[in-house]
């Protein structure tokens, strides 16, 4: 039981300090979550599935 405490205790301590990180990493620079939704490019082009 005491295992389980520590493991969970250890995943919550990682969880923390990604999301810390990650703030403070946008308010410093303002870029990550441009990066994660952005709109992403889709091609035009005739391909399979097209008909001319």
């Amino acid at each position: 039981m005491q295992f389980a405490i520590t493991a969970v205790a250890v995943v919550a301590g990682l969880v923390f300090s990604i999301a810390v990180a990650l703030l403070v990493e946008e308010l410093i620079f303002g870029e990550v979550f441009r990066l994660f939704f952005a709109p992403q490019a889709v091609e035009r082009g005739s391909g399979p599935g097209r008909n001319k």
